[in-house]
């Protein structure tokens, strides 16, 4: 499908085949949102058209990116997207969008580089350096917080330096198969050592993590993914702000022709990285998809929709107590 081709670290596998008084004003806001929210609730019907995305660009700091929005109502969910997409432009997350944008402003963005966006002054770039980026787009777009992020893929670090660095600007989140610190290489040390005469997929798949490595800028976004997991690694957890980890389903294949035994210990070694991320808050759930693959948003919409909703209703009831 078109829609691999721009994903994230694990995808690039197929590619290779092929203080209190802010306390209190957080909460005023997010009451306020509550009650927008509910009167959109009422009046959304289902048969009705989507609202109408808007896109234009704003100022983050010498150079612009690309800001599109759609519907109204609160607590904004803003998309963090994979590596490589110029989400702004894409149709990879319409169906979720325009069912959310019913009830929420959504707001999607291409990061420096992407799309229509400029370039960033200087690569390579890490996760605090998107994060900043995001921050500076929504402020001087006017697009008020506090936010839930959902973020898919590479866009999980970028999303977890954002809660790090603003913390009262994030409502909630949504992790989307979201890329894990030290991924790649917890997935190296599911291989068996080098040996001669060893399958060809594995000693192909094998050299593409290791160079994904060491070559660690190389990517659409020019993000240091190393450094970036580092940022991450040191990053503050959510708290009691409400996380929806979805991950994809384990019959996947992330390197389709890649040696079964090996695969099997890639995706445990998936599933177990990702069964650790509902730890990040004391307010979390976690689905595996019934089918989908890595693009969950793709191929199962309404497990992305259902998450939102989910730390939206949250949100609003942490907002009336």
């Amino acid at each position: 499908m078109a829609h691999d081709a721009v994903l994230t670290p694990m995808i690039a596998l197929r590619l290779e085949h092929g203080n209190p008084a802010g306390r209190r004003g957080r909460c005023r806001r997010l009451a306020a949102f509550g009650i927008l929210a509910l009167a959109s609730w009422a009046s959304a019907r289902a048969d009705d058209p989507p609202p109408t995305r808007t896109t234009r660009k704003a100022d983050v700091g010498g150079y612009k990116l690309t800001l599109a929005t759609q519907g109204k109502g609160g607590p904004t969910v803003v998309i963090e997207p994979g590596m490589g997409l110029p989400a702004a432009e894409s149709d990879e997350w319409k169906a979720v969008c325009d069912e959310v944008a019913r009830t929420n402003l959504v707001c999607l963005y291409d990061r420096a580089g992407l799309g229509t966006s400029d370039p960033a002054p200087k690569k390579p770039r890490t996760s605090r350096d998107c994060a900043r980026d995001l921050h500076a787009l929504l402020a001087n777009a006017g697009v008020p917080g506090p936010y839930i992020l959902v973020a898919h893929s590479i866009g999980g670090l970028n999303a977890r330096a954002f809660a790090d660095m603003y913390p009262e600007d994030v409502a909630g989140m949504v992790l989307v198969d979201a890329a894990v610190v030290d991924q790649d290489t917890k997935w190296l040390e599911a291989f068996p050592a080098e040996a001669p005469g060893e399958d060809e997929s594995v000693a192909r798949a094998r050299k593409f993590l290791t160079a994904r490595i060491a070559n660690r800028s190389d990517n659409p976004d020019g993000l240091d993914v190393v450094a970036s997991w580092e940022e991450v690694r040191a990053a503050r957890d959510l708290g009691d702000r409400p996380l929806a980890v979805l991950t994809h389903n384990p019959a996947w294949k992330v390197v389709p022709d890649l040696k079964e035994d090996v695969l099997k210990r890639m995706e445990q070694v998936w599933q177990e990285l990702q069964a650790k991320l509902p730890g990040l808050s004391t307010d979390s759930s976690h689905k595996v998809a019934g089918k989908a693959g890595h693009a969950i948003q793709v191929e199962e919409p309404k497990l992305v929709i259902d998450a939102i909703r989910e730390v939206a209703a949250k949100v609003r009831a942490r907002s009336q107590r």
